[in-house]
């Protein structure tokens, strides 16, 4: 009897995508908003800091899926939630059309 090795693939967990703040930012402008999972962290440290310099709004997704908008400085304690990200209205108003027209995510 011929004894075979177990064909058993071990695959690693899916680690989150690094986002350079630059190419998050076209993204999210490119797309008008951009979700983001709870666990990864990378994208969420740029983000705030593109939101420090009002380049994006950030919006934590609550249990019941809805957002909440995150001011500045509340966002590094909201870490453990999914987040969504905006580009902000030229307006100032989130809702208002932007200069394109377009309503804001």
């Amino acid at each position: 009897m011929i004894e075979s090795e177990p064909n058993v693939v071990a695959f690693k967990p899916r680690k989150p995508v690094t986002h350079h703040p630059r190419s998050l930012m076209e993204r999210i402008y490119a797309a008008g908003s951009l979700s983001i999972r709870a666990d990864d962290r990378a994208t969420k440290m740029a983000a705030i800091m593109l939101q420090a310099l009002g380049f994006l709004v950030i919006e934590e997704i609550l249990a019941d899926g809805t957002p909440r908008r995150l001011n500045r400085g509340e966002a590094r304690q909201a870490l453990d939630r999914p987040w969504r990200l905006s580009k902000p209205a030229f307006s100032g108003t989130v809702g208002v059309p932007d200069g394109g027209g377009a309503f804001p995510a």
